[in-house]
Parts: C-alpha cells; structure tokens; sequence
C-alpha cells in the first residue's frame, strides 16, 4: 500500500525495523490536536484505540480544510 502511495506521488518508500513501526506519542498528540482544532471531539468512555491501524483507514478531516485560525493558540496550550 505504501509503495503504490508513494508511486503516485513521487516519493520514495524506505522500511525501518518493526520495533520503530509503533504508536509515537509525539504524533498521536499532534493528530489529536489536529483533530481537536477542526472540532472532532470523542468523549474518553467511547475513545478505543488499535496500535496497528492502517493508514487508508484514518479519516483526516484537516486534509480537506485549512487550518482553523486557533490552531496556534492550540498548540502554545499544550506546550
């Protein structure tokens, strides 16, 4: 899947050992706040999580929109 994402866009595929190939914090965050900030909010009792999610599956409502004018005012709170 990856391979032919990249193909279609001009980029380049390169793998990396499957211990680095988990949940990073650092962007699990910053995709909550990109959800958050475009007003996708879930309530913690019907939060889930799965740690191998594929990506073709994700909904990113931020790639249909521009960014939302509090985005940086977001971002200087949960610093």
């Amino acid at each position: 899947m990856m391979r032919t994402i990249c193909s279609e866009h001009g980029g380049r595929l390169f793998a990396t050992d499957d211990r680095y190939c988990i949940d990073n914090r650092a962007t699990t965050a910053y995709t909550g706040l990109l959800a958050y900030a475009h007003g996708t909010v879930t309530p913690l009792e019907e939060s889930t999580f799965t740690q191998r999610f594929r990506t073709d599956e994700v909904h990113a409502i931020w790639r249909q929109k521009k960014e939302p004018s509090n985005m940086n005012s977001l971002m200087q709170e949960s610093s």
